[in-house]
């Protein structure tokens, strides 16, 4: 399913919600990486984990925060996590949905700023693992990811960007665990582990 379609779907989960998809492609739209092509491949990667068994708890509510998480995005900014989670919340709001499930969503779209969700939010920790699915990529993949962000990055000195790009990658290395369910440690741990020993390499 693409991103539009699984979009449109989310009017059956949440009926009472004003969805625009047209918002949703505009902001989306003109990015190198954090575009519409990234949502369908997490997408893609959700297939998968619904075949191993690890489906999301609330579907509606998860479908939102898939489709929401990078809806702000400014390179140079700290709150785009914070932004992209007020603009669904203002979607549920308005739809009455339960403070319950607004929260949730809200929780999950913060999970992906520093990528360690609560232990506890299965829902969470299946988000990351699809946000994070890219860096398991094989190593042409890989390669044209980060291409990707660099051009994101456009706007940041070469020695600035390689510097805060190592730091972002090592945090990554020096967890015990990248992904966190038992499927993104068993198909993505590994080949992502690979990549990003590569990258650094490379910007050492």
């Amino acid at each position: 399913m693409e991103i539009e379609s699984f979009f449109h779907s989310l009017r059956q989960q949440l009926p009472t919600l004003d969805l625009n998809w047209k918002n949703v492609r505009r902001a989306y739209t003109g990015r190198p990486y954090h575009n519409l092509d990234h949502l369908n491949e997490m997408l893609q990667h959700l297939e998968r984990h619904r075949n191993a068994g690890n489906a999301p708890t609330d579907e509606g509510i998860f479908g939102m925060a898939l489709v929401y998480h990078d809806l702000v995005y400014k390179p140079t900014r700290s709150d785009n996590e914070q932004r992209s989670a007020q603009a669904a919340e203002e979607l549920l709001l308005a739809g009455d949905i339960a403070p319950s499930r607004i929260a949730h969503c809200t929780a999950l779209i913060m999970a992906t700023k520093a990528h360690l969700p609560n232990p506890k939010d299965q829902d969470a920790a299946l988000l990351i693992d699809l946000d994070l699915a890219v860096l398991a990529r094989d190593a042409d993949g890989y390669d044209r990811y980060s291409a990707a962000v660099r051009k994101e990055f456009w706007m940041v000195p070469g020695f600035v960007f390689r510097k805060g790009r190592v730091k972002a990658l090592t945090q990554f290395l020096d967890r015990e665990h990248i992904y966190r369910t038992d499927y993104g440690r068993a198909e993505y741990e590994q080949q992502a582990r690979e990549n990003l020993w590569r990258e650094v390499r490379s910007l050492a």
